[in-house]
């Protein structure tokens, strides 16, 4: 089996990292697979939603393999790779439809920044997040120090990356890391329900809400207000639109056509 899997099922991609034996850590097969993907995934127009996972029930990612990291020996080594996933993780984050991270089990260190570089997360009962990456002499280099102050603020960012201490699902529940703790083994189905109300909405709006949103993270309030005027005003002449009032007149279930 390969060391990383992309499945299709209609118009949801489900993508999962495929090494239990080594909880799922972070290898070239992967990274350069899941790189791989991605061209299929932004091309697609039929793409609603992705879902990543990982294989078994113990660790959704332990970061990077330390065998496979240690490879890179020099500075500029070290930098290439961490520019790297950064540009990886960046276009996951900027697929221009919902991203979900289901985490059957832990997230340590790199697997973290993989699970905030999701729009969302899904968070089992038995998971937990660590960013631990200081406990090997590291800091953040994927991308998830500046994601995860976003997220959290300032203050809960920094403890969390210091103390390097194990966030409970609960806890990144409280902090609004997690969208949902499910019981152990449900984390896909629930995802997928997720997915199901998600599709029942215009793909046109779901695409303009993500692309409003992620505007909004980089952009002022008032630079953000005109982009959602600008989002608004293309969708209010689509033919989506114009489907789903007439479906509410008609008292049916509009047909969308993603335009």
């Amino acid at each position: 089996m390969p060391d990383f899997i992309h499945e299709a099922e209609g118009g949801l991609s489900i993508l999962k990292f495929n090494r239990k034996n080594v909880r799922n850590a972070i290898n070239e097969e992967i990274m350069q697979g899941l790189s791989d993907a991605l061209v299929n995934l932004e091309a697609s127009r039929e793409l609603r939603a992705v879902v990543l996972t990982g294989a078994g029930e113990e660790a959704f990612c332990s970061g990077g393999d330390l065998k496979w990291l240690q490879s890179f020996e020099s500075h500029e080594a070290g930098l290439g790779m961490s520019r790297r996933m950064q540009g990886i993780l960046g276009r996951l984050s900027e697929l221009p439809v919902p991203v979900i991270a289901v985490l059957n089990g832990y997230a340590l260190g790199g697997g973290t920044e993989i699970a905030m570089s999701c729009d969302m997360r899904i968070i089992e009962e038995h998971a937990y997040m660590s960013f631990k990456q200081a406990r090997v002499g590291l800091m953040t280099g994927w991308g998830g120090g500046g994601r995860l102050l976003r997220a959290i603020g300032y203050g809960r960012a920094m403890e969390l990356l210091t103390t390097c201490k194990e966030l409970s699902p609960e806890d990144a529940l409280k902090m609004g890391l997690a969208n949902a703790v499910v019981h152990k083994g449900d984390g896909l189905r629930v995802a997928k329900a997720m997915v199901d109300e998600i599709t029942k909405s215009a793909p046109t709006a779901i695409r303009s809400l993500k692309e409003l949103l992620l505007f909004g993270l980089e952009n002022t309030l008032n630079e953000t207000k005109g982009m959602e005027s600008s989002l608004f005003a293309d969708l209010w002449v689509s033919e989506d639109h114009d489907e789903a009032v007439k479906a509410f007149f008609e008292k049916r279930n509009p047909v969308f056509k993603g335009r």
